[in-house]
């Protein structure tokens, strides 16, 4: 009882908090995000591999306007190389254990991260087949 009195919870309680803030969240379990951005790098860099090995199948397009003012195989080489850019970003974002192997990068591989993943965003509606 002391120790309830003195703002220690006891030990069923200590157990319950632990238990809660381990147990995830559907179906993400507490360890999955510890890293949350090298795990997404993982996952979204898995996915753009298979995305680009399908876009080089007999479905393979690109967006309209790539196309724009071009012949659609050079707006089509221009997707695909748009692709290859993301998919470094992420492919090499993936190892990285803490904030500051990003920033102990040299400046030329931290911009080429940064195009990678800005061309995701600005092409996420595009990434469908």
């Amino acid at each position: 009882m002391d120790d309830y009195m003195f703002g220690k919870n006891p030990k069923w309680k200590d157990k319950c908090k632990e238990k809660k803030a381990h147990a995830g969240f559907a179906g993400v379990s507490y360890e999955d995000v510890w890293s949350l951005h090298t795990r997404l790098a993982r996952i979204i860099s898995e996915h753009l591999r298979a995305f680009l090995n399908a876009q080089k199948g007999p479905n393979g397009g690109c967006p309209s306007r790539l196309a724009e003012g071009c012949d659609v195989a050079d707006g089509y080489r221009k997707w695909l190389a748009i692709i290859r850019k993301m998919l470094y970003a992420f492919e090499e974002y993936q190892w990285f254990t803490s904030g500051s192997d990003f920033d102990n990068l040299p400046v030329e591989k931290q911009e080429k991260i940064k195009e990678g993943m800005q061309l995701f965003i600005d092409y996420y509606r595009d990434l469908w087949i």
